[in-house]
């Protein structure tokens, strides 16, 4: 049977129906064309959803070519279209998350259970600290790293990317960057990564402070370790096909590349943006899939709804609680480079807000939550006001900048 990838945009509410206002949504499209027309975004889609119904969606500009010197005239591009494929980048984690907690409520492991116990070489690992002089010595580990703090960020892995410079060379060395979406990245394995870390101290006491970096992907290989199956296969078999996701994934059947939204310009020199039609050696738990307008919003309803959409239960109503809550407590704040960004805490793959306070520099509901990926996609879920945004389009690492100004633009037409 073919599958109807309209089905959840096909009908769009009107926006006062589910208390929004038109005149303030369409704001949005006028700052996406802006944006194309400034030359600072390819393409891109947005939508919103309220009260069980899509009440926006708009998209601007083209879905681009891979990048070329120099680039084709921008009429020799076909436009966005609604069902665009867009690399979600770290919006993989979130769904990496429920996964786990998938296997988690199957008894498979406890989340409280040392990493070692299915990556054995990663058991043991001493700690890195830091001498006055500048230079590091070896120590234990006050404790085991666990499930849960890969899936927080506080398992002392790190991205390589902040920190003191030994640190930083010491990842040189072992070859991390080189699992960072680069060539080597597609002609390895989550395995290899696992044997490089193993030759590596960790880059603080494991539940220390909150480091954003590779813990997404060692959690990948992880559960691929403890449900027996691939990630690809175990993600598509316990999330994507029942919630109907049929366009997200690790890689794109050939005859739908025509879809896949691409940047203006390169991603940086550390980025290659490889051919999504061929499956990868390396399943990136951590920013490895793509996805669409469509397949990401039910992904997010079925958040929304508690582990449940349309009929089918992903997780339970307490696994989604736990993941969307507050696991970091006095660990707030910390680490190098904070991306939740001041008033919200993380969960279990996710920035979750704590309250409405003088710092906060975006609208928003206590509780709400959200992510984003290296291509500037975002996403938010708000329990309080029953309502769900999505950003996606092409543009190396402002995802900061959109994230904030999109959900600034979405919550500024809520008017009920």
């Amino acid at each position: 049977m073919p599958v109807d990838r309209d089905a959840d945009l096909g009908t769009v509410a009107a926006p006062e129906e589910v208390g929004l206002s038109s005149e303030r949504l369409a704001r949005i499209d006028r700052l996406l064309r802006a944006q194309v027309d400034g030359g600072e975004l390819p393409g891109a889609v947005a939508l919103v959803y309220r009260r069980g119904q899509v009440a926006f969606t708009a998209q601007a500009g083209t879905l681009g070519t891979l990048p070329t010197t120099p680039p084709p005239p921008a009429g020799a591009r076909a436009p966005m279209t609604l069902d665009a494929i867009f690399r979600v980048y770290s919006m993989t984690k979130p769904m990496t998350s429920v996964l786990a907690l998938s296997l988690f409520e199957d008894g498979l492991f406890d989340l409280g259970d040392p990493v070692g116990r299915f990556l054995p070489d990663l058991a043991g690992l001493p700690v890195a600290e830091a001498t006055p002089d500048g230079d590091y010595r070896l120590v234990d580990a006050h404790r085991d790293m666990t499930i849960l703090d890969l899936l927080r960020h506080t398992s002392g892995i790190v991205g390589g990317y902040y920190g003191t410079p030994w640190m930083l060379k010491l990842y040189e060395r072992a070859g991390i960057r080189e699992f960072d979406h680069t060539e080597a990245a597609h002609t390895t394995s989550s395995q290899d990564l696992v044997d490089a870390f193993a030759k590596l101290p960790l880059a603080m006491q494991p539940g220390a402070h909150w480091e954003y970096g590779r813990s997404g992907d060692i959690v990948g290989r992880l559960l691929e370790v403890a449900g027996g199956q691939p990630l690809d296969v175990l993600l598509a078999e316990r999330v994507l096909t029942p919630l109907g996701m049929s366009d997200t994934g690790f890689h794109v059947p050939p005859d739908q590349a025509h879809r896949i939204a691409q940047p203006a310009e390169p991603f940086g020199a550390h980025t290659v943006l490889r051919d999504l039609t061929a499956r990868p050696g390396f399943l990136s738990g951590g920013s490895g899939a793509f996805s669409t307008a469509r397949d990401y919003l039910r992904f997010t309803r079925m958040l929304l709804g508690m582990g449940a959409l349309d009929g089918r239960r992903v997780l339970s109503r307490k696994s989604v609680e736990l993941m969307t809550s507050d696991q970091l407590g006095p660990l707030y704040g910390s680490g190098p480079d904070y991306m939740p960004r001041a008033g919200y805490t993380f969960g279990l793959g996710v920035a979750v807000r704590r309250a409405l306070g003088p710092s906060s520099d975006v609208l928003g509901s206590p509780g709400d939550y959200w992510w984003i990926g290296r291509g500037s996609t975002s996403f938010f879920v708000d329990p309080a006001e029953d309502m769900i945004g999505l950003f996606l389009t092409q543009r190396y690492w402002r995802a900061r900048h959109y994230q904030r100004v999109f959900k600034n633009a979405v919550y500024q037409a809520v008017i009920d």
